[in-house]
């Protein structure tokens, strides 16, 4: 059995909105058999597939891990923009390279935003863990404002020097843009882990695939096909060193210890071809200033203090037009992070899912 990774004798309440292909299902995986983690449910979003086959991967590796965990189906498509099938060039045709089970999803539920505001609400002290397009979560926090505002929100997303997608573009947020703005602008208590940080957990393809497919039980022999898949699209088939960028958002909500947030203000591109979905955080004042000012008002203000002009009063008044609205998690310790997620999947076959 894996031991606590804290001191709080109390499990963190999580609830996943997750788009579940192959580095969702590890982090899942890795979830629930963390005894400081009490997974309280899951809603599906489109992503690295359409929503009909994220849910079925998610109750394809909620039954191999013997988990009971409500599940929710929820958007099928961005607010704006039609859904992307990008993501099945890392994660296959159905997400999960080929490791889907069949699955009725006639009698799930749907409406994620009132499932997610249901948790928070019967959860005091709740994680909402975002690991795909933010699509869910931006209909949650505009229908139920109330429900979320004591929310601790942590995102998979954005990228700050270089995207997965596009050039300056990482994945989910690419899929959604216009769902990180609302987010963004509620006020509420947000996260962001992006590709920076999240690519710094590494894991040797080779070796982890062998281990979970050494495991006794379904879960091991799922997720070694799964993860297969992934890594030879990751690398050519060449195998090596492969990020798993959910697993470091996970692993982050429960040990917040092994990153560095810092307060930031995020903006997000809602449109352009080249420049769809790109983030802008800004941590300094230096770099918050031209997002309070716009590339006009920052003219304005040099021939402002050319004219005399307090430069400390006005630029003051500029960086309140740009509050912090996250907190931006720029480095992990990716190596600890990597030993957690290892020791964690070797206990697959272990009887009890913390959560289910």
């Amino acid at each position: 059995m894996c031991e606590p990774l804290g001191d709080d004798p109390q499990p963190t309440p999580i609830f996943v909105d997750t788009d579940a292909g192959c580095d969702d299902a590890l982090a899942i995986a890795w979830l629930l058999r963390r005894p400081e983690a009490r997974v309280v449910g899951f809603s599906t979003v489109y992503g690295n597939s359409g929503v009909p086959n994220t849910t079925a991967n998610l109750l394809t590796l909620l039954e191999a891990m013997g988990s009971g965990a409500p599940v929710t189906i929820g958007a099928g498509a961005p607010l704006a923009y039609p859904r992307s099938s990008a993501g099945a060039l890392t994660h296959g045709p159905d997400g999960l390279w080929g490791a889907q089970h069949p699955a009725d999803l006639a009698d799930l539920p749907r409406g994620a935003p009132a499932a997610i505001a249901a948790a928070a609400r019967d959860h005091q002290g709740l994680t909402l863990l975002a690991l795909g397009p933010l699509t869910n979560i931006a209909r949650a926090v505009q229908a139920y404002p109330d429900e979320l505002r004591e929310v601790r929100l942590v995102v998979l997303g954005g990228a700050r020097y270089g995207g997965n997608v596009t050039p300056v573009a990482e994945f989910n947020i690419f899929a959604d843009p216009h769902a990180l703005a609302v987010v963004l602008e509620a006020g509420i208590r947000v996260e962001l882990v992006p590709l920076d940080a999240s690519a710094q957990l590494l894991v040797d393809s080779g070796r982890l695939t062998r281990r979970l497919a050494s495991q006794p039980g379904r879960a091991g022999a799922l997720l070694a096909r799964a993860f297969a898949g992934y890594a030879a699209a990751l690398t050519d088939g060449r195998g090596g060193p492969v990020p798993i960028p959910d697993a470091a958002a996970a692993i982050y909500a429960l040990r917040p210890d092994l990153g560095a947030p810092t307060p930031a203000t995020v903006r997000v591109v809602v449109d352009g071809e080249l420049t769809r979905g790109q983030t802008i955080i800004a941590t300094s004042e230096r770099e918050r200033l031209p997002l309070g000012l716009g590339a006009t008002g920052l003219a304005r203000l040099a021939d402002l203090v050319a004219a005399g002009a307090n430069q400390a009063v006005t630029a003051a008044d500029a960086l309140r037009r740009a509050p912090h609205n996250a907190r931006a998690v720029l480095s992990i310790d990716g190596e600890a992070m990597a030993g957690l997620l290892e020791a964690g999947l070797a206990h697959l076959d272990h009887e009890r899912t913390v959560g289910g």
